[in-house]
């Protein structure tokens, strides 16, 4: 597999004044379609959606959910697991795509021994994601699975790894500026940090990203 994604395993920085600054301009809803294992239960999904909402109020963005569908992990890994989900299309009308999964006892003794990777989400996109959304591990009681999921969330947004937030805040006001009118779509982004403005142009790059050079 290709390496298409970014490790949830560091911060996206600490907030500043810096976030209130900004202009974020009119309300934007983010539609994330969900696939979840079956440990993952309606209510949980419920409750890390709220604490992300709750983190993206803010930014006059509020996550909605347009369907849940169950979702059999991949494999062990978290290689095997995000590779079935890049490889997945961004449907109408999602924007972005995430899978909340469950954790089991083999996960647990894996984390003891191995690095434990928490969240994933692509990197050539932007639009496809995973986070683990149950606690079973040590390294859970530092970052709870809503933490877990705010911080990929603000990777779906584009935000990059850094010490503070503030390149976080410039981003997001770009993200909804970027958004076209009468569009169905929020904009993924590339590697570059340019814009992919609608759905095809997301699925088309992330394509292209794993077919290879």
């Amino acid at each position: 597999m290709l390496a298409l994604w970014m490790a949830g395993c560091t911060s996206v920085g600490m907030h500043t004044r810096e976030r209130f600054a900004h202009d974020y301009g009119p309300p934007m809803q983010l539609r994330v379609c969900v696939l979840h294992t079956d440990d993952v239960t309606p209510q949980r999904i419920d409750t890390l959606i709220a604490a992300v909402n709750k983190e993206f109020r803010s930014y006059g963005i509020d996550v909605v959910v347009p369907w849940a569908r169950p979702w059999q992990r991949a494999g062990f890994t978290h290689e095997r697991l995000f590779d079935d989900i890049v490889r997945r299309e961004v449907e109408a009308p999602c924007d972005r795509l995430v899978a909340f999964v469950d954790r089991n006892a083999g996960d647990a003794l894996w984390g003891l021994v191995m690095p434990e990777v928490l969240g994933m989400v692509d990197d050539p996109t932007h639009t496809r994601g995973y986070v683990v959304a149950t606690r079973v591990s040590l390294n859970q009681v530092f970052t709870s699975p809503a933490k877990a999921t705010v911080h990929e969330f603000y990777h779906l947004l584009g935000c990059p790894h850094a010490e503070s937030m503030d390149a976080c805040y410039t981003r997001i006001v770009a993200l909804k500026n970027a958004r076209l009118a009468d569009a169905d779509f929020v904009p993924g982004i590339d590697e570059d940090g340019a814009f992919l403005r609608t759905r095809e142009s997301a699925n088309r790059v992330m394509r292209e990203a794993l077919a290879g050079p």
